[in-house]
């Protein structure tokens, strides 16, 4: 299952894959800024790459994204 969203300047796909969460964003002239899986351990790390690359905005919509899946 795959949802693409946009966001604030961003588009945004999350895949399941094997029951992990990949997450690709790409900025709005195509380039692809991260594509990671959201792991437990890491997670924090995962947060501060997409916290880095992207705005408040979409990080706000990325969770709450994931959390109704």
């Amino acid at each position: 299952m795959s949802t693409m969203f946009e966001s604030s300047n961003y588009f945004v796909r999350i895949k399941n894959k094997s029951g992990h969460l990949k997450i690709t964003i790409w900025n709005n002239s195509g380039d692809k800024l991260l594509s990671d899986f959201l792991g437990p351990d890491p997670a924090s790390q995962f947060w501060n790459k997409v916290e880095s690359l992207t705005d408040d905005i979409l990080i706000k919509d990325l969770k709450e994204k994931i959390a109704v899946l």
